[in-house]
Protein backbone atom coordinates (compact mmCIF):
# COMPACT_ATOMS: atom_id res chain seq x y z
CA UNK A 1 0.00 0.00 0.00
CA UNK A 2 3.18 2.18 0.03
CA UNK A 3 2.59 4.56 -2.79
CA UNK A 4 4.75 8.32 -2.90
CA UNK A 5 2.80 11.54 -2.14
CA UNK A 6 3.59 14.06 -5.30
CA UNK A 7 4.07 17.54 -4.16
CA UNK A 8 1.56 19.12 -7.19
CA UNK A 9 -1.40 16.09 -5.88
CA UNK A 10 -0.87 17.22 -2.29
CA UNK A 11 -0.93 21.13 -3.04
CA UNK A 12 -3.77 20.72 -5.06
CA UNK A 13 -5.92 18.68 -2.20
CA UNK A 14 -5.49 22.07 0.03
CA UNK A 15 -6.65 24.15 -2.63
CA UNK A 16 -9.56 22.22 -2.31
CA UNK A 17 -10.00 22.01 1.07
CA UNK A 18 -9.97 25.82 0.89
CA UNK A 19 -11.99 26.64 -2.08
CA UNK A 20 -15.82 25.81 -1.75
CA UNK A 21 -18.09 28.54 -1.60
CA UNK A 22 -19.19 30.04 1.74
CA UNK A 23 -15.83 29.20 3.05
CA UNK A 24 -14.11 32.36 2.06
CA UNK A 25 -12.52 33.04 5.38
CA UNK A 26 -10.50 30.04 5.27
CA UNK A 27 -8.47 30.78 2.27
CA UNK A 28 -4.71 31.78 3.14
CA UNK A 29 -3.64 35.37 1.79
CA UNK A 30 -0.92 33.44 -0.07
CA UNK A 31 -0.48 29.98 -1.09
CA UNK A 32 2.31 27.61 0.89
CA UNK A 33 5.10 26.97 -0.26
CA UNK A 34 4.93 23.00 -1.62
CA UNK A 35 6.46 20.53 1.11
CA UNK A 36 8.85 17.91 0.20
CA UNK A 37 7.49 14.46 -1.18
CA UNK A 38 7.19 12.03 1.63
CA UNK A 39 6.25 8.19 1.31
CA UNK A 40 2.77 7.40 2.33
CA UNK A 41 2.49 4.77 5.60
CA UNK A 42 1.06 1.80 5.23
CA UNK A 43 -2.56 3.43 5.94
CA UNK A 44 -3.39 5.25 2.68
CA UNK A 45 -5.40 7.94 3.28
CA UNK A 46 -8.33 9.20 1.00
CA UNK A 47 -6.38 12.20 0.46
CA UNK A 48 -3.96 10.75 -0.64
CA UNK A 49 -6.07 8.25 -3.55
CA UNK A 50 -8.12 10.45 -5.61
CA UNK A 51 -8.37 14.39 -6.08
CA UNK A 52 -10.05 16.31 -3.81
CA UNK A 53 -12.96 17.19 -6.26
CA UNK A 54 -14.07 13.61 -6.39
CA UNK A 55 -14.05 13.32 -2.73
CA UNK A 56 -15.90 16.48 -2.08
CA UNK A 57 -18.39 15.33 -4.46
CA UNK A 58 -18.97 11.92 -2.35
CA UNK A 59 -18.29 12.65 0.95
CA UNK A 60 -20.25 15.48 1.46
CA UNK A 61 -17.91 17.40 4.19
CA UNK A 62 -20.21 20.61 4.58
CA UNK A 63 -23.09 18.64 4.89
CA UNK A 64 -21.12 16.73 7.73
CA UNK A 65 -20.10 19.82 9.74
CA UNK A 66 -23.74 20.86 8.85
CA UNK A 67 -24.95 18.08 11.08
CA UNK A 68 -22.49 19.28 14.07
CA UNK A 69 -24.76 22.17 14.60
CA UNK A 70 -23.04 26.01 15.67
CA UNK A 71 -19.96 25.57 16.05
CA UNK A 72 -19.32 29.22 16.61
CA UNK A 73 -17.70 29.31 20.67
CA UNK A 74 -17.15 25.20 20.42
CA UNK A 75 -13.51 23.17 20.39
CA UNK A 76 -13.52 20.52 17.84
CA UNK A 77 -11.14 17.55 17.71
CA UNK A 78 -10.18 16.32 14.32
CA UNK A 79 -8.76 12.96 15.57
CA UNK A 80 -7.50 11.44 12.98
CA UNK A 81 -6.68 14.58 11.03
CA UNK A 82 -4.02 13.53 8.26
CA UNK A 83 -3.35 16.15 5.97
CA UNK A 84 -6.27 18.57 7.28
CA UNK A 85 -9.55 17.84 4.85
CA UNK A 86 -12.23 18.99 7.56
CA UNK A 87 -9.44 20.27 9.85
CA UNK A 88 -9.76 23.61 7.40
CA UNK A 89 -12.81 23.51 6.64
CA UNK A 90 -13.93 23.49 10.91
CA UNK A 91 -11.42 26.22 11.23
CA UNK A 92 -13.67 29.18 9.78
CA UNK A 93 -16.73 27.20 11.91
CA UNK A 94 -15.24 27.11 15.57
CA UNK A 95 -13.44 28.32 18.20
CA UNK A 96 -10.62 26.13 18.12
CA UNK A 97 -9.68 23.05 16.24
CA UNK A 98 -7.37 20.62 17.47
CA UNK A 99 -6.51 18.38 14.44
CA UNK A 100 -4.56 14.76 16.02
CA UNK A 101 -2.64 11.98 14.04
CA UNK A 102 -0.67 9.47 14.81
CA UNK A 103 1.23 10.10 11.21
CA UNK A 104 4.37 12.75 11.70
CA UNK A 105 4.64 12.91 7.94
CA UNK A 106 0.60 13.68 7.43
CA UNK A 107 1.19 16.16 10.26
CA UNK A 108 4.43 17.93 8.58
CA UNK A 109 2.04 18.68 5.57
CA UNK A 110 -0.69 20.04 7.71
CA UNK A 111 1.40 21.85 9.95
CA UNK A 112 3.02 23.66 6.17
CA UNK A 113 -0.36 24.51 5.37
CA UNK A 114 -1.06 25.57 8.92
CA UNK A 115 1.90 28.05 8.14
CA UNK A 116 -0.08 29.80 5.28
CA UNK A 117 -2.93 30.77 7.38
CA UNK A 118 -3.43 34.50 8.59
CA UNK A 119 -2.72 35.13 12.32
CA UNK A 120 -5.80 34.53 13.93
CA UNK A 121 -6.49 31.41 11.93
CA UNK A 122 -3.52 30.16 13.15
CA UNK A 123 -3.97 30.87 16.69
CA UNK A 124 -7.37 28.76 16.35
CA UNK A 125 -5.30 25.63 15.54
CA UNK A 126 -3.80 23.17 17.82
CA UNK A 127 -1.88 19.92 15.45
CA UNK A 128 -0.74 17.39 17.80
CA UNK A 129 0.84 14.11 16.86
CA UNK A 130 -0.25 11.56 19.26
CA UNK A 131 -0.13 7.63 20.20
CA UNK A 132 -2.41 5.21 18.69
CA UNK A 133 -3.42 4.06 22.07
CA UNK A 134 -3.97 7.64 23.81
CA UNK A 135 -5.34 10.76 21.61
CA UNK A 136 -3.38 13.62 23.60
CA UNK A 137 -6.20 15.45 25.24
CA UNK A 138 -6.86 16.87 28.30
CA UNK A 139 -9.71 16.19 30.32
CA UNK A 140 -13.03 17.97 29.51
CA UNK A 141 -10.99 19.85 26.84
CA UNK A 142 -13.44 19.35 23.87
CA UNK A 143 -17.14 20.02 23.27
CA UNK A 144 -17.17 17.90 20.06
CA UNK A 145 -14.65 15.05 18.67
CA UNK A 146 -15.01 14.39 15.07
CA UNK A 147 -13.98 11.35 13.62
CA UNK A 148 -14.14 10.33 9.98
CA UNK A 149 -12.93 7.69 7.85
CA UNK A 150 -11.03 6.37 10.92
CA UNK A 151 -13.27 4.20 13.51
CA UNK A 152 -11.26 0.94 11.00
CA UNK A 153 -8.04 1.62 12.03
CA UNK A 154 -8.66 1.65 15.93
CA UNK A 155 -8.11 -1.46 17.26
CA UNK A 156 -9.39 -2.40 19.86
CA UNK A 157 -12.75 0.30 19.90
CA UNK A 158 -14.74 -0.12 22.64
CA UNK A 159 -11.65 0.62 25.17
CA UNK A 160 -10.61 3.58 23.34
CA UNK A 161 -14.00 4.96 22.63
CA UNK A 162 -14.83 4.90 26.59
CA UNK A 163 -11.45 6.74 26.71
CA UNK A 164 -12.50 9.48 24.70
CA UNK A 165 -15.80 9.81 27.24
CA UNK A 166 -12.52 11.76 29.57
CA UNK A 167 -12.08 14.51 27.26
CA UNK A 168 -15.76 15.71 26.43
CA UNK A 169 -17.24 18.42 27.97
CA UNK A 170 -20.60 17.93 30.16
CA UNK A 171 -23.30 17.24 27.26
CA UNK A 172 -20.13 17.20 24.55
CA UNK A 173 -20.97 15.40 21.13
CA UNK A 174 -18.63 12.34 19.74
CA UNK A 175 -19.59 12.41 16.19
CA UNK A 176 -18.46 9.26 13.35
CA UNK A 177 -18.41 9.31 9.95
CA UNK A 178 -17.99 5.74 8.19
CA UNK A 179 -18.61 3.67 5.11
CA UNK A 180 -21.67 1.83 4.93
CA UNK A 181 -21.30 -2.33 4.28
CA UNK A 182 -22.82 -1.94 0.84
CA UNK A 183 -20.73 -2.05 -2.50
CA UNK A 184 -19.07 1.59 -3.49
CA UNK A 185 -18.18 2.65 -6.75
CA UNK A 186 -14.77 2.87 -8.01
CA UNK A 187 -14.60 6.64 -7.52
CA UNK A 188 -15.55 5.96 -3.63
CA UNK A 189 -12.07 5.17 -1.60
CA UNK A 190 -13.36 2.79 1.07
CA UNK A 191 -11.63 -0.02 3.10
CA UNK A 192 -12.53 -3.45 2.06
CA UNK A 193 -16.61 -4.50 2.97
CA UNK A 194 -14.81 -7.00 5.24
CA UNK A 195 -13.10 -3.93 7.18
CA UNK A 196 -16.02 -2.15 7.85
CA UNK A 197 -17.49 -1.35 11.05
CA UNK A 198 -21.16 -2.36 10.72
CA UNK A 199 -23.74 0.38 12.08
CA UNK A 200 -25.46 -1.93 14.65
CA UNK A 201 -22.26 -3.11 16.02
CA UNK A 202 -20.95 0.40 16.40
CA UNK A 203 -23.86 1.53 18.18
CA UNK A 204 -23.53 -1.21 20.26
CA UNK A 205 -20.12 -0.34 21.17
CA UNK A 206 -20.70 3.19 22.08
CA UNK A 207 -23.57 2.33 24.47
CA UNK A 208 -21.88 -0.33 25.89
CA UNK A 209 -18.77 2.54 26.24
CA UNK A 210 -21.63 4.60 28.13
CA UNK A 211 -23.01 7.28 25.70
CA UNK A 212 -26.16 8.25 27.22
CA UNK A 213 -27.82 8.94 23.88
CA UNK A 214 -26.90 7.74 20.14
CA UNK A 215 -28.25 9.56 17.12
CA UNK A 216 -28.01 7.56 13.98
CA UNK A 217 -28.09 9.33 10.24
CA UNK A 218 -27.87 6.20 7.65
CA UNK A 219 -29.74 8.70 4.71
CA UNK A 220 -27.66 12.06 4.44
CA UNK A 221 -24.41 10.82 3.13
CA UNK A 222 -24.76 7.93 -0.01
CA UNK A 223 -21.71 5.93 1.44
CA UNK A 224 -21.63 6.63 4.71
CA UNK A 225 -23.20 6.85 7.81
CA UNK A 226 -23.09 9.65 10.39
CA UNK A 227 -23.47 8.72 14.51
CA UNK A 228 -23.93 11.17 17.09
CA UNK A 229 -22.83 9.71 20.30
CA UNK A 230 -23.67 12.41 23.41
CA UNK A 231 -23.12 12.22 27.08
Amino acid sequence: MHKSVQISATFLIFLGLLGCGGEKTARPPDSPPPPPPVEAPDRTTTEEREPSDIRMGWQKPFDVIKSLGDLEEKVVVDLGAGMGYFTFKLLPKSKKVIAVDIDEERLEILKGFKSSLGKNQQEKLDVRLVSPEDPGLIEQEADVILIVNTITYIDPLLPYVKNLKRFLKPGGRLHIVDFKSKHMPSYVSAPDIQNRIILYELEDILEEAGFNKIYTDDTTLDFQYMVTAVL
